[in-house]
């Protein structure tokens, strides 16, 4: 079944009528859940496509039979066809950077509205955009509409030869997500297990990164006897290697598969499924997300803001630039540079709540600055839709 999606074959049932959105895999997914249920609400039809596994395991969880779901097709202009002449979508919804061109023309081509929504485009990222110009200029121009975080990203997509009437700045829809369905009985569940232990949250780490939290633990437990370490490896498929690596530094380490409460002399708890990080950042003392003290380029740090835990990141953040930067001009989360920084860093806010508590009030002013880019995306769908 894969396989015939990749080229195209996918059929939904509401032939013409659906939306098609497509998000790259979970980050993206859980960005767009908020939205594709805003278009549900309108009584909208929607197509999710997604590139990897992790992607469309999200869309079952958070949206199940609610929407039509499948891998999107390889962009070559033969699968580009056959999907879009099997499903016959009202518009394109393409999340975050997810611009491939024999979509975007293949769009065009026949008449289908394109909206790409959060919009970003690292200065990095432009620079490489740029050396391909013949490619990605066609793209640009054949876009409907951009939808873009910042007025940086607007400035990045326009020198790539984007119609400047064509970009809207409305923010990122990832300051508007709530909640998702179960949230509460995973917040119940794992409070349960946790026991009451004090909690540092490694949360979407990269190799590296476990490394570099496993090697504070023990000046951390000096101060902290019961503290807990919670590691949520980005990639589920690393948790043999990070678990390995837990056992090398003399780490009792336990997997959250085990259904079993945590025990006194559980050090390590290793995080080897998905969709359980909303519930853990709420209860974690102190959260480092990843992707950041490795050059990764950061991952989304706006879930552990939401529940009120104070935020440590590394320097690398290329991914993330324009909103990791609201945080640290209004210092409302902790830049660290190595292992030896985040030791000190974690160990202040561990034993310091003035200090956590001021980086909490400090991020949700930030978070309430930035709410409603949700309604503007929302509206400019409709305008689309209602053109057609």
């Amino acid at each position: 079944m894969a396989i015939s999606e990749r080229f195209g074959f996918f059929r939904s049932k509401h032939r013409g009528k659906v939306v098609w959105i497509h998000a790259v895999s979970a980050g993206e997914t859980i960005a767009a859940v908020p939205l594709v249920r805003r278009l549900l609400g309108r009584g909208y039809v929607c197509l999710v496509t997604n590139m990897t596994p992790t992607g469309r395991e999200r869309v079952d969880v958070l949206l199940g039979s609610d929407v039509e779901n499948c891998f999107a097709p390889y962009d070559l202009p033969g699968s580009i066809d056959r999907f879009l002449g099997n499903n016959k979508p009202r518009m394109l919804i393409t999340i975050d950077t997810e611009l491939w061109p024999n979509m975007i023309e293949g769009c065009s081509r026949n008449g289908v509205p394109t909206l790409l929504v959060n919009g970003r485009l690292s200065s990095r990222s432009a620079k490489g955009y740029g050396r391909v110009m013949p490619l990605i200029l066609p793209m640009l121009q054949s876009l409907t509409l951009l939808a873009v975080q910042t007025r940086q990203h607007k400035d990045r997509f326009v020198s790539l030869g984007a119609d400047m009437s064509k970009v809207r700045v409305t923010g990122s829809i990832k300051f508007d997500a709530v909640m998702t369905q179960g949230y509460a009985a995973r917040l119940d569940h794992s409070r349960r297990r946790l026991a009451g232990r004090p909690i540092l949250l490694g949360a979407s780490t990269h190799n590296g990164e476990e490394a570099a939290l496993l090697s504070l633990l023990p000046a951390l437990r000096e101060r902290i006897p019961d503290i807990l370490l919670v590691l949520a490896p980005r990639h589920t498929h690393r948790c043999d290697q990070v678990r390995r690596a837990c056992e090398s530094s003399g780490q009792s380490v336990m997997s959250f598969s085990d259904t079993r409460e945590v025990a006194v002399d559980d050090q390590v708890l290793l995080v080897d499924v998905m969709g359980e990080l909303d519930a853990l950042f709420e209860l974690a003392k102190v959260a480092f997300v990843g992707g950041s003290l490795v050059p990764v380029g950061g991952h989304n740090l706006l879930e552990a803001v939401r529940a009120g835990t104070p935020v440590i990141m590394g320097s690398h953040l290329d991914n993330i630039e324009d909103i990791a930067q609201q945080f640290i001009d209004s210092q409302a989360i902790m830049i660290v540079e190595d292992g030896q920084e985040l030791q000190q860093v974690v160990i202040n806010l561990m034993e310091n709540p003035d200090e956590s508590n001021r980086l909490v009030k400090a991020a949700n002013k930030v978070m309430d600055l930035n709410q409603g880019a949700l309604d503007q995306v929302e509206a400019l769908i409709v305008e689309l839709m209602n053109h057609e």
